[in-house]
């Protein structure tokens, strides 16, 4: 997660600025090419197997999504959604609780960056009904069957919803497009748990990401889905190498220091994630100056989320304390 989130904020302070030349850029870019957004969703869909075949109790399921991801965006998201309430213009009542449910994405779009949110809850309420879709049998043949379908299900309901609604569509398909490599993520938890890869097989696997993702290059400018599906074939190649690739280097000081930076970003990933896009919205709105420049503008949020993230993980993690002693969740 730490390389997917250093991927992030380099991207978006080279969007900010809207700079797409030099070193860096191209450094920055090659991170993203690599991990990304995608990273993310496809490790917690890992993660989230792990946990709900752990413990299969929906309500305790659902209880621990709320202190890890909600809570934690509320707390990040209040003070910046009233203040733009009393400030803002425009900015009614309806869209601060739209926003603070991130209901607002899948009616409006995307929202500062929000749709990573969105959707990650959205997964979330879905996927204790997944998991019962996808093993109601532990038997690997049908597990895949079920969930190439289910992938290719969610790939569908896209594809319609760009042919029916196309206004609609743009506004979700940063989200909605990258559902799939979630349900990816559970299934190789679920391949991974039970030991059902052995090298061999976890080698071909990751080649055969490897001659699909270089098959699809060849097309992915004459269409959109296959250049869709040629980033998430991409990712799926690149992010078991980097894993290897660590692996093999991990006894060189300056990569364990690399790979201390990257754990670093991992544990306060969220915390990152939602406070450098909320600076840079706070920022870019020109409250507090009309003067700042671009450079500035897309600096100074990189900066505050580095410095403030620990702190305001130990709020939250005060917060979430407070709420589980008044037994309310």
């Amino acid at each position: 997660m730490g390389i997917a989130m250093v991927g992030v904020m380099f991207s978006h302070w080279y969007g900010f600025q809207s700079i797409n030349t030099g070193v860096f850029f191209l450094l920055s870019s090659f991170l993203v090419k690599l991990v990304f957004t995608e990273g993310l969703l496809f490790l917690s869909g890992f993660g989230l197997y792990y946990s709900f075949s752990n413990n299969s109790n929906i309500k305790s399921f659902y209880v621990k999504r709320v202190h890890r991801l909600f809570i934690p965006f509320l707390v990040l998201s209040i003070p910046l959604y009233t203040f733009f309430l009393i400030y803002k213009d425009n900015y009614s009542f309806v869209i601060y609780i739209e926003q603070l449910t991130t209901v607002y994405f899948w009616i409006k779009g995307n929202y500062g960056g929000m749709w990573y949110v969105a959707v990650s809850l959205f997964l979330y309420l879905l996927l204790p009904f997944a998991y019962r879709y996808l093993f109601y049998k532990y038997e690997l043949l049908p597990i895949v069957r079920r969930a190439l379908l289910l992938i290719v299900g969610v790939y569908v309901i896209n594809v319609i919803l760009d042919i029916l609604f196309p206004d609609y569509f743009e506004k979700i398909a940063i989200g909605s497009t990258k559902i799939p490599i979630f349900f990816l993520g559970v299934l190789f938890g679920y391949c991974v748990k039970n030991k059902l890869l052995s090298s061999k097989i976890y080698a071909l696997l990751v080649l055969s990401f490897f001659v699909i993702y270089l098959g699809l290059s060849f097309f992915k400018e004459d269409n959109q889905w296959i250049s869709r599906l040629c980033g998430t074939t991409q990712k799926l190649f690149f992010m078991p190498l980097i894993c290897l690739l660590f692996n093999l280097l991990h006894r060189s000081c300056v990569v364990r220091y690399i790979i201390k930076i990257f754990d670093w970003f991992g544990k306060y990933s969220l915390e990152l994630y939602i406070l450098h896009l909320h600076f840079y919205m706070f920022l870019s709105q020109g409250f507090l100056s009309d003067n700042i420049s671009i450079q500035l503008q897309a600096t100074i949020p990189m900066v505050v989320a580095v410095v403030l993230c620990v702190p305001v993980n130990r709020l939250i993690a005060f917060v979430n304390n407070t709420i589980k002693k008044t037994q309310f969740l």
